[in-house]
């Protein structure tokens, strides 16, 4: 399966002072947002080693981004301390893997059909192994800083990534991946800002948990199963200033396997 999933990030909000200036951050995709999958499941932010806070170690090129933001934002006139606005573009990428895996799988046409048919039998379930097969996967996260509700700098990132996956068994019931029983995972990818590359990372093994149980809000083609078209969410927002802008698998014993 060679499939693409387009998304952007979900941050929840974050109080810092009156609205009138505010950084807003555009909203995940409906397949892929939701409570995470795992705790000890890796994040974007992870597979490429960026730093959570400003005291982290950093390389010279996310040095390069966090300098060109300062500069890109320097017309704008601050009445609170300015906010990290590289850190919190940063925030973004905090997207657990599984969850993207899940949303790919779910745009595959026999997967689809899969989970359609086990509605007929709520109570059975079913283990679907997944021949090998690779997922690209293209993400805009951005940030918008506002004043008075006008946006008058937008930061947004270009993130591509790769996975080449084999071994992988899915746990299906009542039209829902209930949970994922990981095999081989290989991942690469790139993120930018506009043509500077911010980070890069070559195609090398990442470590999943052995078992991942998928959260509910993902687990269906559409929301808790319903027979209804995902309607998007609005950007959430974070106030920024005041006026400025190892477990054990289940016993698998009878397994379908799809081709996806």
């Amino acid at each position: 399966m060679a499939d693409e999933t387009k998304a952007e990030s979900l941050a929840t909000d974050v109080k810092a002072g009156p609205a009138a200036e505010e950084v807003s951050v555009k909203g995940v995709a409906e397949d892929i947002k939701g409570a995470a999958a795992a705790e000890s499941a890796p994040t974007v932010r992870e597979i490429f080693a960026l730093p959570e806070k400003d005291t982290d170690p950093s390389d010279d090129r996310w040095k390069e981004f966090q300098d060109r933001i300062d500069k890109e934002v320097k017309g704008i006139k601050w009445t609170t301390a300015m906010p990290d606005l590289a850190a919190k573009v940063c925030e973004l990428l905090d997207i657990q893997i599984p969850n993207i895996l899940v949303a790919a799988w779910k745009k595959a046409k026999e997967l689809q059909t899969a989970l359609e048919k086990s509605k007929a039998t709520p109570d059975e379930v079913v283990y679907l192994e997944l021949a090998e097969h690779s997922i690209n996967s293209d993400h805009k996260p951005s940030l918008d800083v506002r004043i008075k509700g006008a946006t008058v700098k937008r930061i947004e990132l270009g993130v591509q990534l790769g996975f080449k996956l084999r071994g992988f068994v899915l746990k299906i019931q009542n039209g829902g991946i209930k949970e994922m029983q990981t095999g081989n995972c290989e991942a690469r990818g790139t993120i930018k800002y506009g043509t500077l590359m911010i980070a890069e990372k070559k195609l090398e093994p990442i470590k999943l948990p052995l078992s991942i149980a998928i959260p509910s809000a993902i687990q269906y083609l559409t929301p808790r199963g319903e027979d209804v078209p995902v309607k998007p969410e609005k950007p959430a927002v974070v106030a920024a200033a005041e006026s400025a802008r190892t477990p054990v698998k289940d016993p698998v014993k009878d397994i379908e396997r799809i081709e996806l």
